[in-house]
């Protein structure tokens, strides 16, 4: 899968659909009677001519997944997002009142997308698959500057702090949060859903390496390096009607790494 630069790839066309809480991009376009509607987790906000003008650190977009059929839709969080909850309203209108040609519509999120995507369920009135990737139905402390501060060297914190800017949607997943105390998952019921856990444990690349040191220094005894495994099996727990899929992945590559259906990745 090839990626490019945000300056590279976005223009006026590619925006389908923006509020001031969810961002939608057009990826691929088959004319397929199937949607993919697929969130890394990422921030990018863009300006009344649609022109990137903010977007998360290193932030690249796909060119196409290839394993998926259909056509492909990007979801971002702008930084001028409320928070998951109105995210999740936004998305859900625009399911409900923009997407009838199609037959097939399948959501994928990964990490707070996962969690928005679950607590939108309930506003949903199309049959849908949802899938959730490195979920932190729980919370995650890595957004909790208290904590990280009391678990990070000053070194390391330094370099933490470059890269975490308290969105409000980061905010939303800080264990404890208004949102996740009062977050409603049970619509995931209605629909088919799989909640792919990630847990880091071998280490292939370097970013494996990085998120093996930070589940570490975090405390995590397992864990993805930003997501420990206890949360992302939560909506399982509760509501045992959703598949649970494990992987051999570190948090910044398991959406990759189960889109690929390497089996190698697969925890047996």
């Amino acid at each position: 899968m090839r990626r490019r630069s945000v300056n590279e790839c976005l223009n006026i066309r590619t925006v389908l659909y923006k509020t001031p809480n969810v961002l939608l991009l057009e990826i691929k376009n088959t004319g397929s009677d199937t949607a993919f509607i697929v969130s890394e987790g990422l921030s990018m906000s863009v300006n009344d001519q649609n022109i990137p003008y903010r977007w998360d650190p290193y932030m690249t977009i796909p060119d196409g997944y290839d394993t998926l059929e259909g056509d492909i839709i990007g979801m971002y969080f702008p930084f001028e997002s409320a928070g998951l909850e109105e995210a999740g309203i936004d998305l859900a209108a625009y399911v409900n009142e923009n997407m009838q040609k199609y037959k097939n519509i399948i959501l994928i999120g990964h990490s707070k997308a996962g969690v928005c995507l679950a607590n939108m369920a309930k506003w949903l009135k199309r049959v849908t698959t949802m899938i959730f990737v490195s979920a932190p139905f729980l919370g995650t402390i890595i957004t909790d500057t208290k904590r990280v501060r009391q678990k990070l060297t000053k070194t390391e914190y330094s370099i933490y702090w470059k890269y975490y800017n308290q969105h409000k949607v980061d905010l939303d997943i800080m264990p404890g949060s208004d949102f996740l105390r009062n977050a409603n998952f049970s619509g995931v019921q209605k629909y088919v859903c799989i909640n792919v856990i990630s847990e880091c444990i071998h280490m292939r690349t370097p970013v494996d390496i990085g998120c093996k040191y930070l589940n570490y220094r975090l405390g995590y005894r397992h864990g993805d390096g930003i997501v420990n495994v206890a949360s992302q099996e939560f909506l399982s727990l509760i509501y045992p009607k959703v598949q649970k899929i494990y992987i051999d992945a570190s948090h910044a590559n398991s959406l990759i790494r189960y889109l690929s259906k390497d089996a190698k990745y697969i925890i047996q």
